[in-house]
């Protein structure tokens, strides 16, 4: 949840309205992951305990979302509203699963809590020195940055910043606050800010350094292949010693789906709007437009390949691909590759996440439809190649794993052949 610097806020306090909570008639039967923990907590079913280890209650809040610690990824530059606590010594720390994500920082007892819902991505904090521990769903002040992702909905904020000492951002204006990245993004616009930690190869990325002042924009030479950050900062306050690349894109690909999503959702709420603000309003052809740009997206047809093999020196690979589904065979869209791409099977893994889930149902069916023909080979288009090379696999996977699919997914000959 980063703040914006004042130039830029009162440019963007308008932004609220784009992603302001549909009303309670419209709600989805069942509440985003946070109220249902939340309800827990208030009927006793869950407690959240302080472990007196310096973090407070940060591993049991994690452990009650499921979400594992070696997700870990350390933040330098200083965003959030709790900014003028982050900086390289004291990294803000963030955690995430497919549908959650966790911000923490050294010595504040407000944790931060990003999901998303059929209303959009919703926001919360967590004050541990309360009496009583309670999910504040916030608004205006997380909006207000997290507004910027699309100009149809607040997003999931992953950004390249150059960083300089102390932790201060450089070179944002107001017309430029934030460089987001996610798949597409050529891996020298990539984690300034970012400590990333594990073997990159040749990979040219802006992690792990502090800029100079009057050299942003300049591509940052060294902190690569970085193995370890006890020479930067005390590791001991942090759940484990690393923030790990295979995570780090992880959660990048995740970004750009969730907000893909969320931009669709917005649209089918505008469209064909005729009252109220003109930005709300959305045509058939901004919907056409989304849908494709998501079929890309979850085909990885517009990722940026690996410019060298990455390996993971944490858990966190071996245990996220571990968790499956799995088919018959082993297979999963889980796996990763982490040679030329990040990921073996042309399929995002995010298609059994809550957030597809609240994807309106006409995109849905048409996400579905598109993703077919991709995989299938259907769709002759050259754009679609490596997808439709590997779809096979990917449409097996998912017709053994997935209950909630159409019809035309599922194996209809013993060779495993597909069709409608």
């Amino acid at each position: 949840m980063k703040t914006a610097q004042p130039i830029a806020i009162v440019a963007i306090l308008s932004l609220s309205i784009l992603s302001a909570p549909i009303s309670s008639a419209q709600q989805p039967p069942l509440p985003n992951a946070v109220e249902q923990l939340q309800a827990r907590l208030d009927k006793g079913e869950v407690r959240l305990a302080d472990v007196q280890d310096g973090r407070g209650f940060l591993a049991s809040v994690l452990g009650a979302f499921n979400i594992q610690h070696d997700s870990q990824l350390l933040v330098f530059s200083a965003g959030s509203f709790q900014f003028h606590k982050i900086n390289q010594k004291t990294p803000r720390a963030l955690y995430h699963n497919d549908d959650i994500s966790i911000g923490w920082v050294q010595g504040s007892d407000l944790m931060e809590v990003a999901t998303s819902d059929a209303s959009g991505m919703a926001f919360y904090t967590l004050d541990t020195s309360a009496p009583t521990l309670r999910f504040e769903r916030r608004g205006s002040e997380c909006i207000i940055c997290h507004g910027f992702v699309t100009r149809w909905a607040a997003g999931l904020m992953v950004t390249n910043t150059d960083t300089g000492a102390r932790g201060k951002p450089l070179g944002q204006t107001p017309e430029k606050v934030f460089v987001f990245t996610d798949q597409r993004t050529p891996f020298d616009q990539r984690y300034g800010g970012w400590y990333v930690t594990g073997i990159t190869g040749k990979m040219a990325h802006r992690g792990n350094v502090t800029q100079d002042a009057d050299r942003i924009g300049v591509a940052p030479e060294g902190g690569l292949n970085l193995l370890s950050l006890s020479e930067r900062l005390d590791v001991a306050r942090y759940l484990t010693p690393s923030s790990d690349v295979v995570s780090l894109l992880t959660l990048e690909h995740q970004a750009g789906f969730v907000n893909l999503v969320m931009q669709l959702n917005a649209q089918y709420r505008g469209l064909n709007k005729t009252t109220g603000d003109p930005r709300l309003r959305a045509a058939q052809a901004d919907i056409d437009a989304s849908i494709e740009e998501l079929v890309r997206y979850a085909t990885f047809t517009n990722e940026t390949p690996l410019p060298s093999p990455l390996k993971s020196q944490s858990s966190y690979a071996s245990r996220f691909a571990a968790q499956g589904p799995s088919d018959g065979r082993g297979r999963s869209l889980r796996d990763f590759d982490l040679e030329e791409r990040t990921f073996r099977y042309p399929l995002s893994y995010m298609i059994y996440s809550a957030t597809f889930d609240y994807l309106n149902a006409d995109a849905k069916a048409r996400v579905w439809k598109r993703l077919y023909d991709v995989l299938s080979g259907q769709d002759s288009d050259p754009v679609f190649a490596r997808a439709a090379r590997g779809g096979a696999a990917a449409i097996e996977i998912v017709a053994a794993t997935k209950s909630d699919i159409p019809a035309y997914w599922k194996p209809l000959t013993r060779g495993g052949a597909h069709r409608r």
